[in-house]
């Protein structure tokens, strides 16, 4: 069984634009990546790109940042008491 269908939530306006063909990408090395997940949504039936802006997607921004800041070994325990 495989999915039919894809939705990606991006705090980025710029990568969901890209990706939509809406905008262009200037710089020659970056062209690479909205051409890559073209050819990965490709794989899908359907398939959609949204921008959410940051300030409708703090619990998100919060989680992405303590996970990129957890230590290898053991890792980091953290308890989110409030979102801002």
């Amino acid at each position: 069984m495989e999915a039919e269908e894809i939705k990606i939530y991006t705090d980025s306006q710029l990568v969901a634009c890209q990706v939509s063909g809406e905008y262009q990408t200037k710089d020659e090395r970056l062209s690479e990546y909205p051409a890559l997940i073209k050819e990965k949504l490709a794989r899908f039936k359907k398939s959609e790109v949204k921008h959410v802006p940051r300030e409708h997607n703090a619990r998100a921004d919060v989680l992405s940042k303590l996970a990129s800041t957890r230590r290898k070994k053991g890792g980091n325990q953290s308890l989110i008491q409030e979102t801002l």
